[in-house]
């Protein structure tokens, strides 16, 4: 259910963009999820995004990434060059958390999606309140079960499978925070709880990603296989999706524009 407050902003116009925020507990699928829509963008390609950089920082503290379709492009914040991404790379150093909703907030109020996830920031409530009264905020609680984080996190970690009882029990302890902090926000934010499969099918149908977007676009003036280069073939365009928000704006930004930050 999305609240009023939240379908007021959404009916404003196309000129601010909207927020995706991912959460659960370690070994859910925040970072998968996100390369996933990393590579519908065609992150890696030469023209498709470049990296945010910041001076006296080694790794991007973000990536901008131009839209396969050509509506608004796409801000993901912190980096994705290990394992474990996302908005926990945003050091103290560099402002952490802080910086990360300052970020969403300007990028968005840019004309920008934002995309951005982390483990601290799935059991924030506080700044997450104050974003979305400001910006249409869509937070996605994925349902991974507490026993299938906890065996990702083993072999992700590649600790004995002795451990498991003991990482389990924090996985456990983990979700009720983030449980307690997406309860909240449900007055305030669009919170849905998703399997992985479901949440990853509504943010690409909030970015204009889904099979409805691109049958609009190939009856306009895109060739098919210009579509089909641009989005790296048919696969990235999730043919299994179905389309859950019909139209999620048009507003182009050149890719080019001064960072807001």
């Amino acid at each position: 259910m999305i609240p009023e407050s939240q379908r007021r902003r959404k009916q404003k116009g196309s000129g601010v963009g909207l927020i995706i925020n991912p959460r659960g507990t370690n070994g859910s699928g925040k970072t998968e999820f996100v390369r996933r829509i990393l590579a519908d963008y065609g992150w890696g390609e030469s023209d498709r995004g470049e990296p945010i950089h910041r001076v006296g920082r080694g790794r991007p503290i973000g990536y901008r990434l131009r839209h396969p379709l050509g509506r608004r492009p796409l801000v993901v914040l912190g980096h994705y060059e290990r394992i474990s991404g996302g908005c926990d790379t945003i050091s103290a150093k560099d402002g952490g958390l802080d910086e990360a909703f300052r970020l969403a907030d300007a990028w968005a109020a840019a004309g920008h999606d934002v995309l951005f996830e982390g483990s601290t920031l799935s059991a924030e409530h506080e700044r997450s309140a104050s974003l979305a009264h400001r910006h249409t905020l869509h937070i996605l609680c994925l349902a991974t079960p507490p026993g299938q984080a906890a065996r990702n996190l083993v072999a992700r970690r590649r600790t004995r499978r002795d451990s498991w009882p003991l990482v389990a029990r924090g996985v456990v302890a983990q979700l009720g925070a983030v449980e307690a902090a997406c309860h909240r926000l449900r007055p305030i934010a669009a919170v849905h709880d998703l399997t992985f499969d479901d949440a990853l099918c509504l943010a690409r149908d909030l970015l204009g990603l889904g099979p409805a977007a691109a049958a609009t676009e190939l009856s306009g003036s895109v060739h098919p296989g210009g579509l089909a280069r641009m989005t790296g073939g048919a696969a990235s365009l999730a043919p299994h999706v179905r389309c859950l928000v019909p139209d999620a704006g048009h507003c182009r930004t050149d890719l080019d524009a001064q960072d807001p930050a």
